[in-house]
């Protein structure tokens, strides 16, 4: 994902791979990079909540 993804695309992908995590129906070396990439997707929204001002926008 990229800074440019959109923050719902973001949320949605962390959702699908707590799921999968949490079924346990992935190998040990899928789980870690499934790990991985949720961190990486979670550090992004961090930084793309704290560029916004505060003010919600309903879109």
């Amino acid at each position: 994902m990229t800074q440019e993804t959109p923050i719902s695309d973001k949320v949605d992908r962390i959702e699908t791979i707590v799921e999968r995590l949490e079924n346990g129906d992935v190998s040990l070396e899928e789980a870690e990079e499934l790990h991985e990439e949720g961190q990486t997707v979670l550090k992004e929204l961090q930084e793309d909540l704290d560029v916004g001002d505060g003010t919600v926008i309903e879109q």
